[in-house]
């Protein structure tokens, strides 16, 4: 746990600050937490198959997410990780609009993590129908959405990220993350 501890020290101190407006952690952070909180993941192995597959849920016309989103792509695509829990791994933007159909979206390219960014008019409750009912892990960096009935976010406790975990959306996306990682998280029941 130290060395998580000193991880997530020395990419606060190389990350510049300045991000959208909801997010609290830069993306290179979150990435980087997401590859620990998966490890303990007791059922991600069983979830997702041969390889993992993040769909980064955005809106286009917002530009706090489309921001969020392309931080986020490429801190995924200049990372040196190519797997997660020795699995490859692989991203897919999503862009919400009015005619997307998000289940058969999830469907169609496999997706095992939600990666929400700052939405504005948009349901949580439509992401996490699907995300309970296909089993993805939901993710974020606004912190508020964790409260709001998403599973992990990264927010921010004084100048250190902090993990947060929503037990019950845990529970019905099928997460259970073993107690090392509650122990060390912000639990919300």
């Amino acid at each position: 746990m130290r060395i998580l501890l000193l991880v997530i020290s020395l990419l606060l101190l190389a990350t510049p600050v300045g991000q959208a407006q909801e997010v609290e952690v830069p993306a290179e952070v979150q990435y980087a937490l997401l590859h620990k909180i998966l490890a303990f993941d007791r059922n991600l192995k069983a979830r997702a198959g041969s390889e993992l597959v993040v769909g980064i849920l955005y809106q286009i016309a917002f530009r706090s997410s489309l921001s969020c989103k392309d931080d986020f792509v490429a801190v995924m695509a200049k990372s040196q990780i190519d797997k997660l829990v020795d699995l490859p791994i692989r991203h897919v933007p999503i862009a919400l609009t009015d005619d997307l159909n998000l289940e058969e979206a999830a469907v169609r390219n496999g997706i095992d993590i939600f990666y929400v960014a700052p939405l504005r008019a948009v349901e949580l409750k439509t992401i996490t129908a699907v995300s309970r009912s296909r089993k993805i892990l939901t993710f974020t960096g606004v912190p508020a959405y964790v409260e709001a009935g998403l599973t992990v976010g990264i927010g921010s406790k004084g100048e250190n990220p902090r993990v947060i975990v929503n037990l019950s959306a845990a529970k019905a996306e099928g997460v259970e993350f073993s107690s090392q990682l509650l122990k060390l998280a912000k639990v919300i029941e």
